[in-house]
């Protein structure tokens, strides 16, 4: 089964095909207008909707297209927000430290390159979180409710989250750039991302503003606590390879 992309009805064919080159778009028989216009477009146009939060690109990616590279979007997104993380703890560290301890890191690469997988252990755990709180939020929320849409998967919901978290990956423009106001270049990729994920979990969830956003806030939550919670192994890690050092 196929996902009109207007009303978000299950239908059975998006498009007949009379010829290797002739393909003709079925119409949806709920709303009345084609099932899937994507099915026609580039690949760009779609990521280009994608960008201007067009629930109609995301259901056709989500349940429509072939796209099954999920797992790879979401190494690349712990890839680039670790770094992202690294290179502010990195450049902070340098800021702070004396002229023995900058000589100790540029001579020393491996304690440098183990405080990345350190952050991307601490990136993972995090987003991990906000995750798994929100599918258990959202399971909540159709316990009390006591009816949840038909073509809901949690499978489904995880993808959706991969989708829309992907805009955190802009935060690497101001790694490479070099802004002169970086906090107000991260806040605002950070709202960028929050919308990218109220879409995509509206459109799994086929809830309005409240809904999703209730499930958003239990997974912002779940997220910063851990995130806060082990925000010093890094520190930690650090200062017990300096003292080592030291003696």
């Amino acid at each position: 089964m196929y996902t009109c992309i207007n009303c978000g009805i299950e239908v059975e064919e998006l498009y007949r095909r009379y010829s290797p080159s002739v393909l003709k778009v079925l119409k949806c028989g709920n709303c009345g207008n084609l099932a899937d216009k994507y099915i026609e477009y580039d690949p760009v146009i779609v990521l280009v909707d994608l960008v201007l939060l067009e629930k109609p690109a995301y259901r056709h990616l989500l349940y429509n297209s072939n796209f099954q590279s999920y797992w790879k979007l979401m190494v690349v997104l712990l890839l680039g927000e670790s770094f992202r993380a690294w290179s502010i703890f990195k450049n902070y560290k340098i800021d702070q430290d004396s002229d023995d301890h900058q000589n100790y890191l540029q001579n020393n690469k491996f304690d440098s390159e183990r405080s990345f997988y350190i952050l991307l252990a601490h990136t993972a755990l995090s987003l991990g979180a906000f995750v798994l709180a929100m599918i258990i939020s959202t399971e909540i929320r159709w316990l009390i409710m006591g009816v949840r849409p038909q073509k809901y998967k949690i499978s489904d919901l995880f993808h959706a989250l991969i989708v829309g978290g992907c805009a955190k990956l802009l935060g690497l423009l101001g790694v490479i750039w070099q802004y002169v106001a970086p906090e107000l270049f991260y806040v605002l990729i950070h709202g960028y991302t929050m919308l990218c994920l109220l879409t995509a979990y509206s459109v799994i969830c086929e809830s309005g503003r409240t809904g999703s956003l209730i499930g958003l806030s239990s997974g912002l939550i779940a997220y910063n606590y851990v995130s806060n919670l082990i925000s010093w192994f890094p520190l930690i890690i650090t200062n017990t390879t300096e003292t080592d050092d030291v003696t």
